[in-house]
């Protein structure tokens, strides 16, 4: 009976043992290993106006299932754009929707000439309550845009609104163009006057028409995305390593708080052969996606070298590379349980919260760890016509579709040089 009882002894001890294991390695498996497909959704030619679709330095926006685009420079002797509004119906699963194509002249609702934002390029947009809000940038000669007024397109009545801030009450922020706005019309970074990098970081309150400066980040990089009320920057350090930094919003959302109740936190990753993760560049794509269930990604695609990269005294410059084409996936701090009525148990309960909570129990976190994105295929190669991949690209407009999932991108300027007038939805999964 002792030798019987042993064995059943041993056999639990192994079971159980087993079950860990197996437990283990299934939370500690990377989350993160997306799959992307790409689909051209409209081509324009170049033709010698300013209202061509061929153009880059522009803004592209998505609000309720159309894109806007709006400035930038044109592919005839890289003239600015005109401030007309280009909406583009976007592919939705809907067999009822139709793509279809709209140029709106712009139109103020005061129906005055000088209440209408000024043509521009290398602005900052970004949706803004249901409207497409643009800011700042530079003019037809590459002089900043003086005017601090935050203009805002309403999508349902194709009329501008001007914004102007309380000026007795605070100090807008300086000219810059190629500055990022986000969610609660937060502006970051940009160039000034003499083309130098800044890191200042503005917010601007509705309600009392005032801005409030943040603290300053650590670095400065054209790479920005807003999600959940956090600011992420990303900046390459050198060819072996770079940065993500962050500042929580939510922190210095009151008066009484102040900005310096706000505090950025930064995270260096490896980039050389023997560790995942992107290369440094300046001029691409980095925004928030979700695959659902509360799974929250930064979505880093595509862009320039960075210029530290091809430093004219190294000898291998010439050699590598301008623009990459690849994608990365950083991931994020998953979703907490929805406090809000849901019809869906996945939007209640957050998966990926309780995953994660195992996870970090096994000591196997996937907290901003990158993977690179893996590129599906079209599923019929031999019928299909056209590019299949938009290609490495710089300077093109982007935005995030509907619940996270998918991307819509316009344009940019390609390795040669040359401008381009597709658009392209890029499916994650």
């Amino acid at each position: 009976m002792a030798e019987i009882a042993a064995a059943a002894l041993a056999t639990e001890q192994v079971v159980s043992t087993a079950a860990q294991a197996t437990a283990a390695y299934t939370v500690a498996r990377p989350t993160n290993g997306l799959k992307a497909a790409f689909s051209q959704i409209a081509t324009a030619g170049a033709d010698g106006t300013r209202a061509s679709l061929v153009r880059s330095h522009h803004s592209l926006t998505v609000v309720d299932k159309r894109a806007y685009i709006f400035g930038g420079r044109t592919s005839s002797n890289n003239k600015l754009a005109d401030n007309e509004m280009h909406s583009l119906a976007l592919p939705t699963q809907d067999p009822a929707d139709k793509s279809d194509y709209r140029l709106i002249p712009a139109l103020s609702v005061l129906e005055r000439d000088e209440s209408v934002p000024a043509a521009r390029s290398d602005h900052s947009a970004c949706a803004s309550n249901g409207r497409v809000a643009i800011f700042a940038g530079a003019d037809e000669a590459g002089a900043l845009i003086q005017d601090a007024t935050i203009w805002l397109f309403d999508v349902e009545t194709s009329v501008w609104h001007a914004l102007r801030a309380e000026l007795s009450a605070s100090v807008p922020p300086p000219p810059a163009q190629g500055g990022q706005a986000g969610n609660d019309f937060v502006v970051y970074g940009g160039k000034d006057e003499g083309d130098v990098p800044l890191e200042d970081v503005w917010r601007f309150d509705y309600a009392s028409k005032t801005w409030t400066r943040l603290p300053d980040a650590p670095a400065v990089t054209s790479n920005a995305a807003f999600a959940d009320h956090t600011l992420y920057l990303i900046a390459g350090n050198d060819d072996l390593s770079s940065s993500l930094h962050y500042l929580d919003l939510g922190q210095s959302s009151t008066a009484a708080e102040g900005p310096s109740a706000a505090a950025w936190e930064t995270v260096v990753f490896p980039t050389n052969p023997l560790a995942p993760g992107p290369r440094p560049r300046e001029n691409g794509g980095l925004l928030h996606v979700s695959t659902g269930y509360g799974r929250n990604y930064l979505l880093y695609f595509f862009g320039e070298r960075s210029t530290s990269s091809l430093a004219p005294t190294d000898d291998s410059a010439s050699s590598k590379p301008t623009q990459w084409s690849d994608m990365w996936t950083l991931q994020l701090p998953s979703s907490d349980v929805a406090n809000k009525a849901t019809t869906t148990l996945s939007d209640a309960v957050k998966p990926a919260k309780i995953k994660d909570a195992i996870r970090a129990a096994f000591g196997a976190s996937g907290k901003h760890t990158w993977a690179e994105v893996e590129v599906k295929p079209p599923g019929d190669v031999a019928g299909h016509s056209g590019k299949l991949h938009p290609g490495p690209r710089g300077f093109f407009g982007y935005d995030v579709i509907e619940k996270g999932s998918s991307v819509v991108l316009w344009g940019g300027v390609d390795a040669k040089g040359e401008t381009e007038g597709d658009g392209w939805i890029i499916q994650l999964e």
